[in-house]
C-alpha cells in the first residue's frame, strides 16, 4: 500500500512568518537608516546602509519566501527536491533583482544630495 506523507502544512506557516517578520524589521530598518541619513548625510555614507544591517533581513525574507513556496507546491504533490529545485531560482532571481533596484535608488537619493551640495 502506497502511503503519501503529509503536506508540510507547519513549513508553510514558519516560511510565511519568517518572511513577514523579517520583512517588518527590513522596513524599518530602511525608515530609520535613511531618517538618520537625511538628518547628516555628510557624515553618514549609503554604501553603509547597505552593509550587513540590512542583508540580513533581507536573506530573511528570500529564505522564508523559498520555505513558503517549495512548501506549498507540495500541497500540489511535487516532491521536496523538485519543489526546491523550482523555487529556488525563482526566489534568487527574484530578491536579485529587488536589491539591484534598492541599491539604484539609494544611490541615486546619494547623487542627488552630491549634486545640491
Amino acid at each position: 500500500m502506497y502511503n503519501q506523507p503529509q503536506p508540510p502544512y507547519f513549513l508553510i506557516a514558519v516560511g510565511l512568518l519568517m518572511s513577514l517578520s523579517s520583512g517588518v524589521v527590513f522596513a524599518k530598518l530602511i525608515k530609520q537608516l535613511v531618517q538618520d541619513w537625511s538628518k547628516i548625510s555628510s557624515t553618514c555614507n549609503i554604501a553603509n546602509i547597505r552593509g550587513l544591517t540590512l542583508q540580513l533581513p533581507y536573506l530573511g525574507i528570500a529564505s522564508g519566501a523559498l520555505i513558503f513556496l517549495s512548501s506549498s507546491l507540495q500541497l500540489f504533490g511535487l516532491t521536496t527536491l523538485v519543489a526546491y529545485y523550482i523555487c529556488l531560482p525563482l526566489t534568487v532571481g527574484t530578491g536579485l533583482v529587488v536589491w539591484i533596484q534598492l541599491s539604484r535608488i539609494l544611490d541615486k537619493m546619494e547623487q542627488g544630495v552630491k549634486e545640491e551640495s
